[in-house]
């Protein structure tokens, strides 16, 4: 059969008969510049090339640090897995092929989710003044859609790679923030794709194993008629994405069987100990707490005592900012490097 333009193909060379030439165009998915040389009919043989993408790469991968969760979505566990990739220029880590993730107009694909290697900085989720937008307090809400930060992140000083005000302390205050060398690339924008992120929370801090923030994330569990859906360029992670990333050492299933907040507990603590997404600071999720007007869930790293989920947070706190984005379907991976930090894989724009 013939390939359509999204079947990942490009065309390596067009050949006529009797001396005809002519031109593939990979925009209109067609012949152009034809030159018959006179004669009525021509026929040309087109060498199609397939184009490894990057979600094609990884569902082929065969890796035991990248596993199906039950939901069909494939994720990189481990304490150290080798999903490194080279993208705005640094070091950012593939989160999975996470599978039916809503496009702004309503259909549904398989996107790779990537999270920032290191931190863009301490900053806080929210702190609009009272009476501003969704918040009912000094210390803003727990709405992603209005969310100071998801400004930052999406239209502000990030998005623009410039420098600006970021949220810092309470009733709207900043501090000064340059993102004039860290900020998104055109080019990077350009591979990033515009995406429909769930906006359910949870009400139970010591209930939740990773199962149930999944399905809560992808709920309408919010807080006085918030939104459960926003459509954006840049996020966190949830909840359920640390979770999921965990190996567990010897007993995987013990940990997503288990409470997140519990997971600091000795009995648990393989879970942390393999899990990737653990980091040395606390660090900020896109998981509200439901019951809240202002709380978010955080993961607590190592050096804050107890490692893993132990409080949800809002108030003034600023806590580390790792932006999370998805990437565009027909992205494409070139060169044989490995996915380590020091050999990251290698993405192209179609």
């Amino acid at each position: 059969a013939f390939p359509s333009k999204n079947d990942g193909y490009e065309v390596n060379n067009v050949t006529c008969e009797n001396g005809a030439t002519a031109e593939w165009n990979i925009e209109n998915w067609g012949l152009v510049n034809i030159n018959s040389n006179g004669t009525k009919k021509i026929k040309c043989n087109i060498d199609f090339k397939e184009e490894v993408t990057l979600v094609k790469y990884l569902k082929n991968l065969n890796s035991e640090e990248l596993v199906e969760d039950e939901y069909g979505n494939l994720r990189y566990i481990g304490g150290n897995p080798n999903n490194y990739v080279s993208f705005n220029n640094e070091l950012w880590r593939i989160i999975g092929v996470m599978k039916d993730i809503e496009n702004p107009d309503g259909s549904k694909e398989s996107k790779v989710k990537l999270i920032r290697n290191e931190s863009i900085g301490q900053y806080l989720w929210d702190n609009k003044p009272k009476g501003t937008e969704s918040s009912t307090s000094e210390y803003g809400s727990n709405d992603w859609s209005d969310s100071a930060l998801q400004k930052v992140l999406n239209e502000g000083a990030y998005y623009n790679r410039t420098n600006g005000d970021c949220p810092y302390g309470v009733n709207g205050a900043t501090r000064t923030c340059d993102f004039t060398n860290n900020g998104l690339t055109e080019e990077a924008k350009s591979m990033i794709s515009e995406s429909v992120w769930n906006l359910g929370g949870y009400n139970n801090l010591n209930d939740g194993t990773t199962k149930k923030y999944y399905e809560a994330e992808r709920g309408s569990m919010v807080y006085s008629g918030r939104p459960i859906k926003w459509s954006g360029n840049v996020g966190l992670i949830y909840l359920s994405d640390y979770g999921y990333a965990t190996s567990g050492g010897l007993n995987r299933n013990y940990c997503l069987n288990s409470s997140l907040a519990n997971w600091d507990e000795s009995t648990l603590s393989d879970c942390i100990n393999n899990d990737w997404l653990i980091k040395t600071s606390v660090q900020w999720t896109l998981t509200p707490y439901s019951s809240g007007s202002y709380s978010i869930f955080v993961i607590s790293g190592a050096g804050y005592g107890d490692a893993g989920i132990s409080n949800v947070s809002g108030g003034g706190w600023p806590y580390i900012v790792h932006p999370v984005v998805y990437l565009n379907l027909n992205i494409k991976i070139e060169g044989e490097n490995d996915g380590t930090s020091t050999s990251p894989f290698v993405l192209k724009a179609n």
